[in-house]
Parts: C-alpha cells; sequence; structure tokens
C-alpha cells in the first residue's frame, strides 16, 4: 500500500519563538514535537503483544494513519497552536523529508496490519524507521543517546 498526503509547504509562516517551542514541546532545532511519535509507539507496542500471543490481532485494526498536522489538530494537544506554526514554518525540503519518512513508517505499518502472518521482522522494520522519524524530530544526537557510538554513521543512517 501506497501512502501520499505531501502537501504544499507554506514555509513563508514565522516560527514561533524559542520560548514558545519549548513550552509546546516543540524541539527549536528542528521545529518538529516528539509527541507525534506516540501515534506508532503505541501501534510498536500492540504489535509486540500480539506476536507474543498476549493480544489478539484484532487489537490493531483500530489504527489509522494520520499525518503530522492532522494528529496535532484533533489531539486536544494544549500546545497545538504553537506546534502547527512550528511545522508550517519548515523549510520545504525539510519538511518532505519529514512527510516522505512519515509516509514509509505509515505504509510499513498498513502492510503489517494486511498481513496474514505479521510478524516481529515487521515490527522491528516498524521500529527503524520511527527512528529516523525520532531522528528528524529530536536531532541526530537522539541516536547517538540511543545508543549508536559512531555520530557520523547515525547520521547517515538517516539517508540510508
Amino acid at each position: 500500500m501506497t501512502v501520499n498526503n505531501t502537501k504544499l509547504c507554506d514555509d513563508w509562516v514565522v516560527a514561533p519563538d524559542e520560548a514558545a517551542m519549548r513550552a509546546a514541546n516543540v524541539n527549536p532545532k528542528t521545529g518538529l514535537a516528539t509527541d507525534f511519535l506516540n501515534l506508532f509507539n503505541e501501534y510498536i507496542m500492540l504489535g509486540e503483544m500480539v506476536a507474543d500471543g498476549s493480544m489478539p490481532p484484532d487489537v490493531l485494526d483500530d489504527w489509522k494513519p494520520v499525518d503530522y498536522e492532522t494528529h496535532f489538530s484533533q489531539s486536544g494537544f494544549a500546545g497545538s497552536e504553537v506546534v502547527l506554526a512550528s511545522y508550517r514554518a519548515l523549510d520545504c525540503a525539510k519538511r518532505h523529508e519529514f512527510e516522505d519518512i512519515n509516509n514509509l513508517l505509515i505504509e510499513l505499518i498498513l502492510d503489517h496490519q494486511l498481513s496474514d502472518a505479521p510478524s516481529l521482522a515487521q515490527i522491528h522494520d516498524i521500529k527503524v524507521q520511527r527512528d529516523r522519524l525520532s531522528a528528524l524530530i529530536s536531532g541526530p544526537a537522539a541516536l547517538v543517546e540511543a545508543g549508536c557510538k559512531d555520530a557520523q554513521a547515525a547520521i547517515d543512517a538517516l539517508f540510508d
């Protein structure tokens, strides 16, 4: 299944100031909020539980793909206006890179959902892609903190 939800950029929007970004849990260096990852972390947790037999496969059926803007528009998140303004102020190339990685992550999850025999190998691939998305949100240093010993290798891994 292919997902294509790339939107036109409106990077003419002025980014909120750093204090407002920090208050809304937006990384001022990346312009993105880690709260978006919760959507994928929940799926991964459920996928692992299905794989080990502690949950029935149908628990995965409720997960629906949501893009960044929709997620924060509908979330009731207190800082959503700042999160959305920060996202809309991103450089077009950076935003498209984020959307491409996010779309691939969504594709992997949808393929897992449609699989007759969902596997831990698929969950592993989903985690790897989620980590790539996380690195764009948190910055490459997040990969180093997560256990990558070579910072340049961690950065290069984002573009492999």
